[in-house]
């Protein structure tokens, strides 16, 4: 079993060194929605 989580929250070192957990960059979503934001288009799509 693992933890699946988001880089939005720094981890903890005790955190950072368990192989149980893992994390997943938001960098692309954000990147996205910033960029349909600015163009005036659907964010909502982008969790569908």
């Amino acid at each position: 079993e693992e933890l699946i989580t988001s880089d939005t929250i720094a981890l903890s070192g005790p955190a950072r060194e368990c192989e149980k957990i893992k994390v997943l960059s938001v960098a692309s979503l954000l990147a996205e929605a910033i960029t349909r934001i600015q163009e005036r288009g659907s964010v909502s799509s982008l969790f569908d």
